[in-house]
């Protein structure tokens, strides 16, 4: 009988051991990209992490938030594009820096698994965006500096964010074309439908226009002016804006009016009081 009463025992303590894990699995199915991102943001915000200190390892951190291993999988890679974290093969995770966390991060995330897909556009995207700025700064000719002149001021004469998307694919395929690589060319052109299908992601999701046409500003008065490495660090900050838009949760409610249409005549810096002139083949800024 003590028999039996043990089995019994241990038949119903393993009836609550599969009922916990059930329970378990099931707040894992539950958990979404977006909740398990907030999730390991919260988790190295109040850890006391600093910029180099290792994470733990993504089994550790699975069962610390109680989430599946693939869905920390995919925050980790999407935290180390937005260049928040580092993955070093065969070492772990580090943290890369705080800031991406903090500038501009959106108050609510939403991530779905098509973004992601966009994240990995993204990620692509800062591999060769930034180097083609550098490189049109030194090797776009009058023609090349005209046409991503035109496209800037397009961009910002579009009435509706469907404009703007089009516009701003135009505006980026102008700078990398003048980089003067037809490989690059080709890889952007392959891209075309990803690179327009983020831009409708990011149209809904931007909290205003203003903050993307200073970010061109930056792009083209250094494309211009002929500073390759100010080219490149203001494509870079202007992609790490795209991913935080990637995932942002904002809607537009009500259309943006567009700025005023710019006066005819002279191509004019952004401060619109330094006409540009041509210098070894391309517009630069008068002294």
């Amino acid at each position: 009988m003590m028999a039996f009463s043990k089995g019994r025992r241990a038949v119903t303590m393993n009836r609550a051991s599969r009922s916990d894990q059930l329970v378990v699995n099931k707040k894992r199915r539950g958990t979404g990209p977006a909740t398990t991102l907030s999730l390991l943001k919260s988790f190295i915000e109040n850890g006391n992490y600093a910029p180099g200190m290792a994470l733990p390892t993504e089994r550790a951190l699975a069962e610390k938030l109680g989430v599946g291993r693939p869905a920390i999988r995919e925050s980790i890679k999407a935290l180390t594009i937005l260049d928040v974290l580092e993955s070093r093969r065969g070492d772990g995770t580090y943290l890369k820096s705080m800031e991406g966390l903090r500038a501009g991060w959106p108050a609510q995330v939403e991530l779905s698994t098509r973004d992601f897909s966009m994240l990995d556009l993204l990620e692509v995207r800062k591999m060769f965006e930034p180097k083609a700025a550098k490189l049109a700064a030194s090797r776009a000719v009058e023609s090349h500096l005209r046409r991503i002149e035109s496209q800037r001021i397009k961009v910002k004469e579009a009435k509706d964010w469907d404009a703007v998307a089009e516009r701003d694919l135009l505006l980026h395929t102008a700078i990398i074309e003048a980089a003067g690589n037809p490989i690059l060319s080709e890889l952007n052109s392959a891209l075309t439908r990803l690179l327009h299908r983020s831009r409708q992601i990011t149209g809904a999701r931007a909290q205003d226009r203003s903050q993307m046409l200073n970010a061109h500003d930056a792009i083209v008065d250094a494309i211009l002016k002929g500073d390759g490495d100010q080219a490149e660090e203001a494509m870079l900050e202007h992609l790490h804006q795209v991913g935080l838009d990637l995932i942002s949760d904002r809607k537009r409610s009500t259309a943006q009016r567009p700025p005023a249409k710019p006066k005819a005549g002279l191509l004019l810096d952004r401060s619109s009081r330094f006409p540009l002139s041509s210098r070894r083949g391309g517009y630069r800024r008068q002294k």
